[in-house]
């Protein structure tokens, strides 16, 4: 039997994140008061903080949470598991995952901004927090580590470090689904190109290249997250998304 999630207690964690994110990426006197209070802590614990802000903020698992709201099942317990917004697709359809891709990719922006706030200027404060809120989204501390593979946060990371970097990311959304229609493969590409997004800029002097190192680390992760999609992928087994065969499926079951 499936365990069930309630509305309710979903619904708050919903608000509660929804304010926490909001806080953090709005201006206001927090920043100011939180960067004052840490101004005096040695450079490498700033850094260890910005880390630790980045995989809570990471570890918000939109996709258990609006799978929760929407249709009060666990969403670990569908499909692959993951809470990214693929398996929020099988389980709960297009408005599921459309809402789970954008607090996934709000929670990759507010771990860059809490890095700005604990330690201005310092950049690698920023790649530990991108790195964390990455490892936070694939073992997120509030689901006993379990998580989904990083696509969304990661682009998230990337824009808080260069917003029109979505311009180049987010097709990769609409790509994945309808062209390349493999999500594993999708992520893998996605991940590489914010590489090459990052190093393009620093060739050119418009980017630092921490911001390439930053990418390197967050491919890595999505990779290892991925194993066994990789395996299969080799194998030429990997399964396609497929959006009939998930909307006959939900009228089976009696979903709406």
């Amino acid at each position: 039997m499936k365990r069930r999630v309630y509305r309710a207690s979903a619904l708050l964690a919903l608000l509660v994140a929804s304010a926490a994110i909001t806080i953090v990426l709005a201006e206001n006197g927090l920043h100011t008061v939180i960067g004052l209070q840490v101004i005096d802590w040695p450079d490498a614990v700033r850094q260890i903080a910005a880390a630790i802000g980045g995989y809570l903020f990471g570890s918000i698992p939109f996709g258990f949470i609006i799978i929760g709201v929407l249709r009060e099942r666990d969403i670990t317990e569908e499909g692959s598991g993951r809470t990214g917004g693929t398996n929020a697709l099988r389980a709960g359809g297009f408005g599921a995952a459309t809402l789970t891709v954008i607090g996934d990719l709000l929670k990759g922006m507010a771990g860059v901004a809490f890095a700005r706030m604990v330690f201005q200027g310092n950049l690698w404060a920023e790649v530990f927090a991108g790195w964390g809120v990455i490892l936070g989204h694939n073992a997120s501390i509030y689901l006993a580590f379990r998580g989904g593979a990083g696509t969304a946060p990661n682009m998230g990371v990337a824009a808080g470090f260069w917003f029109p970097s979505l311009i180049f990311t987010l097709p990769f959304f609409p790509i994945g689904m309808f062209v390349i229609r493999i999500a594993s493969l999708t992520s893998l590409v996605a991940g590489l190109a914010i590489v090459v997004i990052f190093a393009i800029r620093a060739l050119l002097g418009h980017g630092p290249w921490e911001y390439v190192a930053y990418g390197l680390g967050a491919l890595t992760l999505v990779a290892y997250a991925l194993r066994p999609n990789i395996e299969r992928l080799l194998k030429g087994t990997e399964s396609l998304v497929d959006l009939r065969a998930q909307e006959k499926e939900k009228r089976k079951a009696g979903i709406r």
